[in-house]
């Protein structure tokens, strides 16, 4: 179970679930994510959910995305499509049991890929890290760049260039911003998007905080 999930005090952001979706986008070979983002939504669902609503999910599913939930191969491409897909139906089906559910499945799927899968990609400091995941975000999405910029009260993510996006996804980024901060010793966490492509602007900022 993520940190994020085990956390005392406020808890994970509401999402803002407005805003243009684009799902596929001019290229559908680049429209893919990393399997592990499915492992990390199964392990939420087998945690919160058991195996009864697991299955509840995976009954509302198209086939390809639920045989991307039931076997997730970390190492394999996946439709950007199929994500949203899933995390569209965790929400509805337990927004009102969790209302911050997308920001908690973001912190599982950071759980999986940090502690587990991409384990050598990881660094003990939390600034370090978040450097590396904005180097390496292309080892768990094909679209898009990703910069990371040091601020005075902790750092700011910014992801361009998105052929495909939805606020879906984004919600459910500032939950693995989140675990990755209390998962590198930060405490008192704070991610907020300040800007969103699919509310028109020219990038995705995350402005994060900690102490």
């Amino acid at each position: 179970m993520s940190l994020l999930m085990q956390r005392k005090g406020p808890a994970a952001p509401l999402p803002r679930l407005e805003g243009k979706e684009v799902l596929v986008g001019p290229n559908p070979d680049v429209a893919k994510v990393k399997g592990v983002m499915f492992g990390g939504r199964k392990q939420f669902l087998s945690d919160v959910a058991g195996e009864e609503g697991f299955a509840a999910i995976i009954a509302k599913l198209s086939p390809k995305t639920a045989s991307y939930t039931k076997t997730p191969l970390a190492s394999s491409w996946c439709e950007f499509a199929s994500l949203i897909e899933l995390d569209r139906a965790i929400y509805e089906t337990l927004k009102q049991k969790h209302p911050n559910v997308l920001a908690l499945i973001g912190a599982a799927s950071a759980e999986l890929g940090i502690g587990r899968v991409y384990k050598s990609l990881d660094s003990t400091e939390l600034l370090k890290f978040l450097e590396n995941q904005a180097m390496f975000h292309n080892q768990f999405q094909k679209f898009g760049n990703v910069r990371f910029e040091k601020t005075a009260t902790g750092g700011r993510m910014i992801c361009s260039d998105y052929a495909v996006n939805s606020p879906i996804f984004c919600a459910s980024a500032a939950g693995f911003y989140l675990e990755s901060i209390l998962r590198h010793g930060g405490t008192d966490p704070s991610v907020v998007e300040t800007k969103c492509q699919t509310l028109g602007d020219s990038n995705c900022t995350y402005e994060m905080t900690w102490r």
